[in-house]
């Protein structure tokens, strides 16, 4: 029994979708090879079956012979049982290699989207990425649950056919040719199809997209009354996606009633030349009951390999779109070796340097610049100078850098969950612990608003909690990793003004001692911070404590108080207020 997900889903083949394909199955050889050993045993037992009913015919029934017509039915009864027997472990291989496929698949493009991170969105649209996960990952695994199928039927056909040509060599020539004129009907078919189904998937993916961004972004639509704008492109394009899904079903539905249709045209021919045969004596009774279960068993492999074909044109599509997912480049390279011994956290590009033990606010202008430079501070993306201790970030390794230096961003993101998996989803800490950095984060009194304190369950996305609350139980997860280097985006900015003084102080006290850099320009919490940069169009201007920077820079007093008009405070002032 193989555990699910794997320890090792392994580095997939992205220089083609046959190679993708070749290399998962290469990494799970032995269930594939087994399973097909075992499919083949169990459509065999079927294909030779008439050829028993047949003997048990002429020998016992025709030649009145009550041993040899024992002999043959116990002979039947055996190969039923074979055919049982086998039929449950083929199922259970099937499925297993299904399982195996699709969760290598998703594994592959769950690691590889997590080292990539925002350079996949920036590639490829949201529900693009969306739809890989949750569509081709299963459709690619289909190839693998028929591939063993596949060898069995083609096994079983040419048994078939070696029967067929012992019993009367016209009526075999009638199989050998039969059934690859039959093959290729039904492929030349299949051609349209998969061009329909490739469509499909593409406007499937972009209506995921409009869908996500809608729903995301709702709140802000209906503020502006853009919602019905966007729900009619959602609605136009969801209209577009049911045409194509027309278009695909009906193609498949001609496809399936071919299925039918042909093979049962090869049957009725064989039965056909069976009977001629007979009335003409050139075979027995018992070889036309043979050819008539050899004309009703071929229509099972004959439907079994146009289905591996058609699984196999939709793992191609599947394997070329997660391909296209799996070759965005990351972000980030983790070819760094070098570990730093901590210091201060420095950015060369803008001049921003935060002192160890320190906390600085970082005040940019324009406010936007504040986000990219965190990013910069944190490595999220290869295109930096910055340095720790004075070691460029580039060249340490990102596990190093991720669990040294944070970024927590303005957008606090939770998942559905208990309070305390929102804080601690690693169940690492104590409650204590938690309650601690609830504490900080003035997030306790979110445990009043849902049953079972720490144990309540918070809804999706934090949807049961106000902006303000998701945010502080977002600082408080943040806080609770005790980062040597901390950087924080707007930590304050969907809380009131009570509230974000609270927890301006209380940060200062719970990161005594270590780098935190807060990037913010409100005029409640840089009076905490110990010192201020403050940054213009990208370039560090002017570095001092809020009191200092108020005093004797104007522009930074302009920028923060938003009031062109007011004067600048004597020292006396500052230091009452600080």
């Amino acid at each position: 029994m193989r555990s699910l997900p794997l320890s090792d889903p392994g580095t997939p083949d992205v220089t083609s979708p046959v190679r993708f394909l070749l290399h998962t199955a290469a990494r799970q050889w032995r269930p594939m090879v087994v399973g097909s050993a075992i499919g083949t045993v169990w459509m065999l037992s079927q294909a030779v079956l008439p050829a028993a009913i047949g003997k048990a015919v002429d020998e016992g029934v025709v030649d009145g012979n009550a041993a040899a017509l024992t002999r043959w039915s116990l002979t039947v009864l055996a190969l039923a049982v074979v055919t049982a027997t086998a039929a449950i472990v083929r199922h259970r291989y099937g499925v297993t290699n299904w399982l195996t496929a699709c969760f290598r698949t998703l594994q592959q493009v769950g690691r590889h989207t997590s080292r990539a991170g925002t350079a996949v969105t920036t590639k490829l649209p949201q529900g693009e990425v969306l739809a890989s996960i949750a569509s081709d990952g299963p459709r690619l695994a289909d190839a693998f649950d028929v591939t063993q199928r596949a060898v069995a039927s083609l096994a079983a056909v040419a048994v078939v056919a070696v029967l067929v040509l012992r019993t009367s060599v016209p009526i075999g020539l009638v199989i050998l040719i039969g059934v690859p004129v039959v093959m290729a009907l039904l492929l030349f078919v299949l051609r349209p199809l998969q061009e329909r189904q490739r469509l499909h998937r593409k406007l499937s993916g972009e209506l995921t997209s409009i869908g996500t961004d809608t729903v995301r972004g709702l709140r802000i639509l209906r503020g502006i009354g853009g919602e019905e704008v966007f729900l009619g492109r959602y609605r136009a394009k969801s209209q577009a996606v049911r045409a194509a899904g027309v278009r695909v079903a009906t193609w498949e539905a001609a496809l399936e009633a071919l299925q039918i249709l042909v093979p049962g045209l090869l049957v009725a021919a064989l039965v056909w030349a069976g009977a001629r045969a007979t009335v003409q004596r050139e075979i027995t009774a018992g070889d036309l009951v043979a050819l008539y279960g050899y004309a009703a068993f071929l229509t099972s492999p004959l439907r079994m390999l146009v289905e591996a074909a058609d699984k196999y044109v939709r793992a191609l599509i599947a394997a070329r779109r997660l391909i296209s997912l799996l070759e965005v480049p990351p972000a980030v390279r983790d070819d760094g070796r070098t570990p730093s011994p901590g210091g201060e956290l420095a950015d060369p590009e803008s001049g921003v340097l935060a002192a160890p033990g320190v906390l600085t606010a970082v005040v940019c202008d324009p406010p936007e610049d504040a986000a990219v430079l965190a990013r910069r501070l944190t490595r999220f993306d290869d295109d930096t100078r910055a340095t720790f201790g004075g070691v460029p970030l580039r060249r340490m390794p990102i596990t190093d850098v991720r669990a040294r230096v944070l970024l927590a961003e303005d957008d606090a993101q939770l998942f559905s969950g208990t309070v305390r998996e929102q804080v601690d989803p690693e169940h690492r800490a104590t409650d204590a612990d938690v309650l601690r950095v609830m504490e900080v984060a003035d997030a306790v009194e979110i445990l009043d608003l849902v049953d079972g304190g720490l144990a309540g369950v918070v809804t999706e996305r934090g949807r049961s909690l106000s902006g303000g609350q998701r945010q502080r139980l977002a600082l408080a997860r943040v806080l609770l990793r005790e980062a040597e280097a901390l950087v924080l985006v707007e930590p304050t900015s969907a809380v009131d003004a009570h509230t974000e003084a609270r927890i301006a102080a209380r940060l200062r006290r719970a990161r005594a001692g270590r780098t935190t850099v807060v990037a913010t320009a409100s005029p409640l919490v840089l009076p905490q911070v110990e010192q201020v940069c403050w940054v213009r169009a990208g370039r560090l201007v002017d570095r001092g404590t809020h009191a200092e920077l108020l005093t004797r820079d104007a522009s930074y007093r302009r920028f923060v108080t938003r009031d062109a008009g007011v004067p600048a405070p004597r020292a006396e002032q500052i230091e009452e207020r600080t």
